[in-house]
């Protein structure tokens, strides 16, 4: 029999080395019960019979004490657990209460006395409050302290805060593990990996909290079966032989809560005006509403199911606030609110004259009307003696349509009563107001658990979450354009098959996928947008023309820049067309084979990651953005007749969003000597592969700044995948000098760094139990931290790509704004390319870049 297991045990060693090849490990989720059976003079006691019986289900499984009195029990659900020990003309122990959390080790050990009668010796054991049984630094949240714990939020990931090895990253919801970065961690959700593949954050794929069955957090010296710098594993909760289920409504407004710090400073500050009397009231409400119900599956034997369903709802308030928004008097070019001050400056000419109001630009003045200069306009004389032109009003005539248009959609909506600043036309007290935002998160959890027979058990759970939310402007102040919309939609599988070849020798093969696709964006495409302020189809095609049709059919605007008098008219930064799309696939493998004191592990995971990112195709002025130069009104005035701006930058060749992907492997081999019944000693070699990540475009861009032009002595080359890449690189990169990355010779493939083939992760603790909740414990490993497109997006990936270009009105004019029966061409239209540099600025990843090491 042992040549037979033994032989089996090689057998799938092999064949999962083969197939599997490196892999990346979430490890188990699984947990072991292990102990000694000896009799009253502390002899040992081989081939007892100990059968584990799972409260919740009430299935058992059983296994014998090995020639030592030994019996170790892999492969066993969260939960709490009977064991009872028996053998021949010995009394019956129960142990009861047996509770293991997570991948946790439980100690159960067992006296028989002599005994020629049924004798049953019944003992509950208390639950310790920390692991015993190895070197691991963890802890472990239960579904009652999720469920019942004060807390301010429903995210099963803010308990996190509370292990002391976590704190909190650059903003809520992002983790550093022992000062490590706010990435590198290992997130899983029932064994199927959660990692973004963007940031390495986790995923929103995540349960409701009445789904929770278990948080899982290993921190320091975990063993060579779980990879990243701490590991995160969240796991649902189990249907069991009864039926049981759960209600829940949970509501936090504003009424009884107290103000935030951002609106205490506000209300300190807020200045009362004619528009808005008080400060904006902050409100919010929010709702969750949920339950969940589980239990035996009717007619179907060994088979158990669990659902839950929630939608949490909030309505909360958005600011809006500028203290350089103009007066909305100046929105129809009416300045009369401006002064003309008498200047005393004793070396002016007399009669000088220092006036906010704008000068009539040089294209206009010819063609004013005599009526129009004498009640529209005024002559003013400044220090100098100088003489010139400048409208009290701009005749309603020359206001452009299409500005107008702009300015009625999406600037504020402010009364005129609001207070004037005389010098330069902004609102008094600046400009305040509140919309409203929301957020709609739906989560749904099924998982279905089957017990084949006692060597073979499957579960699978099926998470999935759809959430639509606004919480942030577009552009602050300009509230016609409203709030970046969040669309997102979350599907998680995850599924484990555990087989017991025999007692001592069980394999645990699991598998799933995360996908999590996200697209931010503002509320109008760029063509849209040109439609609403009165663009005609002859407008849109010559603004495309100039951009390129890409950008008409992607969200978002153009930007007008008013050299800083009033707020910018921004492009809505990056997230007005955002996709943010990250999809994984999990494949992984553990096998556990018990011999004598030694419990081997060895297995490990493989993890196909791929993510889509828009960063890189919002980097620069995909939409345009017109720039009107010039001091006080100037700018805002050409821009209300409709003139040319002074400069317009696009970009040459817009890239489309990032799409990469990669692979992270590893496996590992895991020995658990038990050296006596209080001493454990862990053993572990990991070995990890994490392969550089690919753009399926090839739309990234390295440089080698060691080579020299043998032709030229010119230092440097870029290192670009294909020539694919060429179709959206600046002129200037290509006519510097580039090279393919398989003719480099630097051995790299389309990632353009090498891969790190030297990450072995030794793991080695030790771990003394003195006492029911006291234990020694020491340990040393090397740790890696899981990967993130990040780390290549900014360097390589976006800004060798969307490189600008400025035209001015200098040698060849704009074309200016259409409307008022005048079309087929656009602001940008016309204008000459402003000369650049001859060498580009590059960033520069070393081809031979290792993957971060940490030592715990």
């Amino acid at each position: 029999m042992r040549t037979r297991t033994t032989a089996l045990l090689i057998s799938v060693s092999l064949l999962f080395l083969c197939s599997a090849g490196l892999a990346f490990g979430q490890g188990t989720d699984l947990g072991t019960i292990r102990g000694t059976v000896t009799d009253a003079g502390g002899g040992v006691i081989p081939g007892a019979s100990v059968t584990i019986t799972d409260a919740l289900t009430n299935s058992e499984r059983t296994i014998a004490t090995n020639s030592l009195g030994y019996y170790e029990m892999f492969g066993l659900k969260s939960g709490t657990y009977t064991v009872t020990v028996t053998a021949p003309r010995m009394s019956k122990a129960e142990i009861k209460d047996v509770v293991l959390k997570g991948s946790d080790t439980a100690t159960a050990d067992a006296v028989l006395k002599v005994s020629s009668t049924q004798e049953s010796v019944v003992v509950s054991v208390e639950a310790p409050l920390i692991n015993t049984e190895d070197q691991t630094i963890s802890q472990s949240i239960s579904s009652e302290a999720v469920t019942q714990l004060p807390r301010d939020s429903r995210d099963v990931y803010s308990f996190l805060y509370l292990n002391p090895n976590i704190t909190q990253g650059s903003a809520d919801g992002e983790f550093k593990f022992l000062g490590a970065q706010s990435y590198g961690g290992s997130f899983s959700l029932d064994g199927q990996r959660s990692n973004g593949g963007i940031f390495g954050e986790p995923t929103s794929s995540k349960p409701s909290l009445e789904a929770v069955g278990e948080v899982n957090i290993l921190t320091t010296d975990f063993s060579a079966e779980y990879a990243g710098v701490a590991n995160i594993r969240v796991s649902t909760k189990r249907g069991g032989s009864q039926y049981h289920g759960s209600a829940v409504y949970n509501n936090k407004n504003s009424a009884l809560a107290a103000w935030t710090l951002d609106d205490l400073n506000g209300k300190a500050n807020f200045v009362p005006t004619a528009f808005q009397s008080k400060y904006p009231n902050p409100y919010f409400n929010t709702n969750d509403i949920g339950g969940s119900f589980g239990g035996p599956i009717p007619h179907i034997k060994k088979t158990w199911f669990f659902t839950s369903y929630e939608r949490d709802y909030d309505v909360n308030t958005v600011k809006f606030q500028s203290s350089t928004v103009p007066h909305p008097a100046l929105y129809t070019g009416d300045f009369s609110g401006l002064t003309d001050r008498p200047n005393t400056d004793p070396t002016c000419v007399p009669g000088a004259v220092t006036s906010a109001k704008p000068v009539v630009p040089s294209s206009v003045a010819p063609g004013l009307t005599a009526q129009e200069i004498a009640t529209d306009t005024e002559l003013v004389t400044d220090c100098a003696g100088n003489t010139t032109q400048r409208f009290i009003t701009i005749p309603s005539r020359l206001l452009n349509s299409s500005t107008q248009a702009l300015i009625n959609t999406y600037f504020p909506k402010i009364g005129t009563s609001a207070p004037i600043n005389p010098a330069n036309g902004r609102i008094i007290g600046g400009y305040q107001t509140i919309l409203p935002g929301r957020s709609t998160l739906d989560t749904g959890v099924l998982r279905i658990d089957h017990d084949f027979s006692e060597s073979n058990h499957l579960y699978g759970v099926y998470n999935v979450s759809s959430q639509i939310s606004a919480q942030n402007p577009v552009v602050n102040p300009y509230t016609g354009l409203g709030l970046i919309q969040r669309d997102r939609r979350n599907n998680t599988i995850s599924l484990s098959y555990i087989h017991g070849f025999s007692p001592s020798v069980i394999n645990e093969l699991r598998g799933g996928f995360n996908r999590e696709n996200l697209l931010q964006h503002s509320n109008t495409t760029l063509e849209g947008f040109l439609s609403s302020i009165g663009f005609d189809q002859s407008d849109i095609d010559a603004y495309g023309a100039v951009t390129g049709p890409f950008a008409l059919s992607t969200f978002g605007h153009p930007a007008v820049n008013f050299s800083g008098t009033f707020a910018t008219f921004t492009n809505g930064g990056r997230n007005t067309f955002r996709p943010l799309n990250q999809h994984l696939v999990t494949y992984g493998d553990t096998l556990t084979w018990i011999r004598g004191k030694h419990t081997f592990r060895m297995g490990g995971d493989m993890v196909y990651d791929s993510a889509q990112d828009g960063f890189a195709l919002n980097r620069g002025n995909p939409r345009g953005t017109m720039t009107y130069a010039g001091a006080g009104l100037t700018p805002f005035t050409n821009f209300l007749l409709g003139l040319p701006p002074s400069s317009v930058s696009t970009v040459s060749k817009p890239r489309p969003p990032m799409d990469v992907h990669n692979w992270e492997n590893g496996f590992f081999f895991q020995d658990a000597w038990k050296l006596s019944s209080r001493i454990t000693l862990n053993l572990g070699l990991r070995y990890e592969l994490i392969t550089p990540f690919i753009d399926k475009n090839d739309l990234i861009a390295n440089f080698d700044p060691n080579f020299v032009d043998p032709a030229t002595g010119q230092l440097g080359r870029f290192v670009i995948p294909s020539n694919k890449t060429l179709n959206f690189l600046d002129s200037r990169i290509v006519n510097f000098g580039y090279v393919l990355a398989g003719q480099s010779g630097l051995d790299v493939g389309r990632g353009v760094v090498r891969t790190d083939k030297n990450d072995w992760a030794p793991r080695v603790g030790i771990a003394w139990r003195i006492g029911q909740n006291s234990v020694i414990r020491g340990g040393y490993g090397i740790y890696y931290p899981t990967s993130a497109a990040q780390g290549i997006r900014d360097p390589i990936a976006t800004n060798p790509f969307n490189q600008g270009i400025t035209k001015t009105n200098t040698s060849v004019p704009f074309d200016g704004w259409p409307g008022d029966g005048a079309h087929g061409f656009s602001p940008l239209t016309g204008g000459a390319v402003r000369a650049t540099g001859n060498v580009p600025a590059v960033n520069v990843v070393p081809c031979d870049i290792h993957q971060p090491r940490i030592h715990q």
